[in-house]
């Protein structure tokens, strides 16, 4: 899941840099899989790949136990980048979903990401950019928390939507690294919905005193904030291209309310070759958000907590 990573633009469609283009993108592991642009006015690079990933175990008059269980994860990771003298367009969007089934239960998701990028660069130096960016996040489908007791409906797509304009510097000492520095960064998130649950887990939720002095749960379907952020990529190949690499993290501070309580978004991805098209994932996700307060068994706001979330299997994928 290397290639997509923005840092491949075209510059220029004669003959040596057609050439130089496609050592560099060899070079990040998508080799023949780029095209490139034969018109001089538009200097487009495009790409991406697909990838099924699956898991599963059947038992049958297993003595110690257990259950029938099927994984099923699709993803998608797609960029188009663009470059003009010293202005750079760049494009990306990774979408991923993965249902499981256990035993005799229904299929559940454990899984579901979309994320949109669209950054414009200006070239200060060999090794520095202007740039604005818009970050975008939401999912496909509805999701749940399972319990012994019951079933609780916790997001759905476009609840939470999240969006983050940026206008910093972007510095990139080689093609694997990028780290944007970013003072002025407004983020924003809106839920399409009522659910009471949703709202508290998309962190829309705040408890208020009435005029009795009671605590008061009052719902919103949207909030802004302003304050400053980071945003560093990190992604290249190893072992002769067997391994593949990509990172991002991302911090934001609200600097109008309690600023030193950072959000974190953070992954990791790995992808090893193990034959053609087929290949072992690992991912780690780790996310921290300090205004999501999901609610407890009783309906009652608890604090932000640290959320974590690992993958590891197999997989059969595709570039283009």
């Amino acid at each position: 899941m290397v290639g997509w990573m923005p840092y491949m633009a075209v510059h220029g469609q004669d003959d040596a840099a057609i050439k130089a283009a496609k050592a560099a993108a060899a070079s990040a592991g998508l080799k023949k899989y780029q095209k490139f642009s034969t018109v001089d006015s538009i200097r487009w690079i495009w790409g991406g790949d697909a990838s099924l990933s699956f898991a599963s175990t059947a038992l049958t008059n297993w003595a110690g136990g257990g259950e029938d269980q099927i994984a099923v994860a699709p993803a998608v990771n797609l960029f188009a980048n663009y470059k003009k003298g010293k202005w750079t367009w760049e494009n990306y969007g990774i979408f991923n979903y993965s249902i499981q089934k256990n035993g005799e239960r229904k299929a559940v998701k454990n899984g579901d990401n979309i994320q949109i990028v669209t950054k414009l660069g200006h070239q200060l130096s060999p090794k520095w950019f202007y740039t604005g960016s818009l970050l975008a996040r939401t999912q496909f489908s509805p999701g749940y928390t399972y319990s012994a007791k019951d079933t609780v409906k916790v997001s759905d797509f476009l609840a939470p939507i999240s969006l983050y304009l940026s206008i910093g510097m972007d510095y990139r000492p080689n093609k694997n690294i990028s780290a944007a520095i970013s003072p002025l960064m407004g983020k924003a998130t809106f839920a399409r919905a009522d659910d009471i649950v949703v709202l508290s887990n998309a962190g829309l939720v705040t408890t208020e005193k009435d005029a009795s002095g009671a605590d008061v749960k009052v719902p919103r379907h949207s909030r802004y904030e302003f304050g400053g952020g980071l945003e560093v990529n990190l992604n290249g190949t190893v072992f002769k291209n067997k391994l593949s690499y990509s990172s991002q993290i991302v911090l934001f501070s609200n600097y109008a309310q309690h600023p030193e309580n950072v959000d974190i978004t953070w992954w990791v991805t790995a992808k090893y070759k193990i034959y053609k098209n087929i290949s072992a994932d690992i991912r780690f996700d780790l996310l921290f958000d300090d205004d999501k307060k999901p609610t407890d068994e009783n309906g009652q706001l608890r604090g932000a907590k640290v959320q974590m979330k690992s993958y590891a299997g197999v997989s059969v994928f595709y570039q283009f």
